[in-house]
């Protein structure tokens, strides 16, 4: 979700998280656009995809120099089974904790378009989708409230895994959403950086919108982006 932030902060781990940015990020390296391309526009998906893309973050809301790419949020599941794959002799502490089905950006049957942004070492990631609920936000926190604290151990593609992944719930930004949550994780293992990564799911109607990054960055303004990605989608009606 772009070896940056993301890969240095969640690379190796299975936080729900990091499953959804890094996978965001491989899918960005391979659907690098151009800022102002509309990708959605040659999809299936028509109207429904364009008009949530419009919605997204671009080169007009991030600092100058900031390359944005895009990303099929619909590819993340097929991304999380491959890596699930790769990870099949490592163990979960508490075990229920290795699957993540409360990701709001995949809910069966809900529209969603994606971008990412790249600045030096920085990234921030953006998402729409459709089908949002009050609920989307409750299965978020109840999974934290659950999985708080994760401890991976075991072997992976031939390198051993033994970091722990803390998430907390974090103040939100003051935005005009009809819900809001905000999640900050930091990984500790010996072979990355504790770098935190926060992620932010704000609900308007029955449209979600999430922003990801590293709330340290000093390129990427995570709360202002927030508010900023917020209104857009507003602004789509």
């Amino acid at each position: 979700m772009a070896a940056t932030l993301f890969l240095a902060a969640c690379g190796g781990d299975d936080d729900p998280a990091a499953d959804e940015t890094a996978a965001s990020e491989e899918t960005a390296a391979a659907d690098e656009t151009p800022a102002g391309d509309d990708p959605a526009a040659e999809e299936e998906g028509g109207e429904a995809a364009t008009g949530l893309q419009g919605a997204l973050l671009t080169a007009e809301d991030l600092p100058e120099g900031a390359t944005v790419s895009a990303f099929d949020v619909a590819q993340l599941s097929s991304a999380a089974e491959g890596m699930a794959q790769m990870l099949e002799g490592v163990t979960y502490e508490p075990a229920d904790c290795q699957a993540y089905d409360s990701n709001p950006l995949q809910k069966d049957g809900a529209e969603s378009a994606g971008m990412s942004a790249t600045s030096g070492t920085d990234v921030l990631v953006n998402a729409v989708y459709t089908g949002a609920s009050a609920d989307d936000v409750a299965s978020v926190q109840d999974y934290y409230d659950r999985c708080g604290e994760i401890t991976i151990s075991g072997e992976a593609a031939g390198q051993t895994l033994d970091m722990t992944v803390r998430t907390t719930t974090v103040e939100a930004p003051e935005v005009d959403a009809d819900e809001v949550i905000a999640v900050e994780t930091v990984t500790e293992s010996a072979n990355l950086p504790a770098v935190p990564t926060r992620v932010i799911y704000m609900i308007d109607g029955d449209r979600g919108v999430y922003v990801a990054g590293n709330p340290e960055s000093t390129t990427f303004d995570l709360n202002a982006l927030a508010a900023t990605a917020l209104d857009k989608l507003k602004a789509q009606g």
